[in-house]
């Protein structure tokens, strides 16, 4: 026994491959480019992180007369400098890298004052590298430029060690 064919009005051929097609494009379309949107910050998060803790590293492991005459700042915006030059050329520029000692003045203070490495004439306890810098995606900004923001996404890093005092 043969099973009636249906008129050409009901067949629902190739209707699952079509509703499938516009399934996978509504919700991967914006998966991926959340996924690529975000593996960029976070990526120049981590590059901009890595570099303060790199310096940081650098500057704790100084001898106090380098210190003292103002090297760890030199050192720390070279080591930033080398460690981000892959970035692009608006974030590059919008770096602003900072260096401090932290002392503890006077001497029996609980709570350490903060000065820049070069000014103070005491031995640091502690070392502070920090940088900030603004990330812009062009493809972001074009999208909420029509809302009245910009594209661009505030990164800081920051570490803080100990000195060796050597």
């Amino acid at each position: 026994m043969r099973h009636p064919r249906r008129p050409r009005w009901q067949r629902q051929d190739g209707s699952v491959a079509v509703e499938a097609a516009l399934t996978i494009a509504l919700i991967l379309v914006p998966l991926f480019t959340f996924i690529l949107l975000f593996g960029r910050y976070y990526w120049y998060y981590s590059a901009a992180q890595k570099a303060v803790h790199d310096a940081t590293l650098a500057i704790a492991n100084l001898p106090l007369a380098d210190i003292r005459n103002g090297r760890a700042e030199e050192l720390a915006m070279r080591i930033i400098n080398w460690e981000t030059e892959d970035f692009d050329a608006t974030s590059r520029s919008a770096r602003m890298p900072r260096v401090d000692c932290l002392y503890r003045f006077p001497a029996n203070a609980v709570v350490l004052s903060s000065f820049n490495c070069g000014t103070a004439n005491l031995t640091p306890v502690m070392v502070r590298t920090s940088l900030t810098m603004t990330v812009y995606d062009p493809f972001l900004s074009t999208a909420l430029a029509s809302e009245g923001q910009s594209g661009q996404i505030m990164i800081i890093g920051e570490m803080t060690m100990r000195y060796v005092e050597r």
